[in-house]
């Protein structure tokens, strides 16, 4: 304990932090007297839940070998609390441990990160033995690989045998009749098939190019109108789309739009108008 603090990252930070959590306190850490959890409240993480956490810190565990402080994410630190936290990482005494997690690093400060070692999630090698033993072959594997987030997905998978190729061949076929604010219309209903709803977001981003700018309006306004969540569940599969399904997009653009996509599911998860923001990102493609 007491070591270099912890930062997970990816879709899946938070169940490896919770579970990094676990192994330091040798038990479950639902209720656990040695672990403080830190969550964001109002939209963010304050100064004055950085201080308390710095005041829990002082004393040494009641129950396990050491004390756990556990953040995110941590992208929500406000610049207070990440400055008044930053001298406790750099000298948590031996019997604690900062644990962080975020799932937007492009957001998290600098100074929080460096201080930080890294540990990306989710733990992929788990995730294909589970699908392995749910008897599904290797190139079927390789293919609902590139299509899972995180553990909803894969059990999407293996509570039910489903033949990933031919199931995707039909959700092409699907959306390609569909207009854009039909598939606006369908993406709720789809959100938790990683296959519908991979087909239905690269149908969508090889049309922003050559749409009407007012098609691509309705749509955006259409899938506000769903709800913060489901606008950032489309911005979450529309990012993992373009790091692994390759739309038809020069690659130095590519980038650009993931990192403009990152940034923006953290200034969605902080409140920004929905509509708006899912309105720049579809036309960003578009500029110049």
């Amino acid at each position: 304990m007491g070591k270099v603090p912890k930062l997970f990252l990816g879709e899946g930070a938070a169940r490896g932090a919770w579970r990094e959590a676990q192994g330091l306190l040798g038990e479950s850490p639902a209720g656990h007297p040695d672990l403080l959890a830190v969550s964001p409240k109002g939209g963010s993480i304050g100064i004055d839940q950085v201080r308390e956490a710095i005041r829990w810190a002082r004393y040494g565990p009641v129950r396990a070998p050491g004390k756990v402080v556990l953040i995110g994410p941590a992208e929500h630190l406000s610049h207070e609390a990440a400055s008044a936290l930053l001298k406790t990482l750099e000298e948590a005494p031996r019997y604690l441990s900062f644990i962080l997690y975020s799932s937007s690093p492009d957001l998290l400060l600098p100074t929080v990160r460096s201080r930080c070692a890294p540990v990306w999630h989710p733990p992929r090698e788990l995730w294909r033995k589970e699908l392995k033993a749910a008897s599904y072959q290797e190139h079927e594997i390789d293919l609902i690989m590139g299509l899972i987030q995180g553990e909803d997905d894969v059990s999407f998978f293996t509570k039910e045998y489903r033949p990933p190729g031919r199931a995707w061949e039909e959700a092409e076929d699907e959306v390609a009749g569909l207009s854009l604010v039909e598939l606006a219309e369908r993406f709720p209903g789809w959100a938790g098939d990683p296959i519908r709803r991979r087909a239905l977001v690269m149908e969508v981003a090889g049309r922003l190019l050559q749409a009407p700018a007012d098609e691509v309006l309705l749509f955006a306004e259409k899938l506000a109108t769903s709800g913060r969540e489901v606008a950032l569940g489309f911005l979450r599969e529309l990012l993992h789309s373009l790091l692994t399904g390759r739309p038809p997009l020069p690659s130095e653009q590519l980038v650009a739009w993931a990192r403009k996509i990152s940034l923006a599911k953290g200034e969605l998860e902080a409140n920004v108008n929905v509509k708006l923001l899912v309105e720049v990102i579809l036309l960003w493609p578009r500029r110049g």
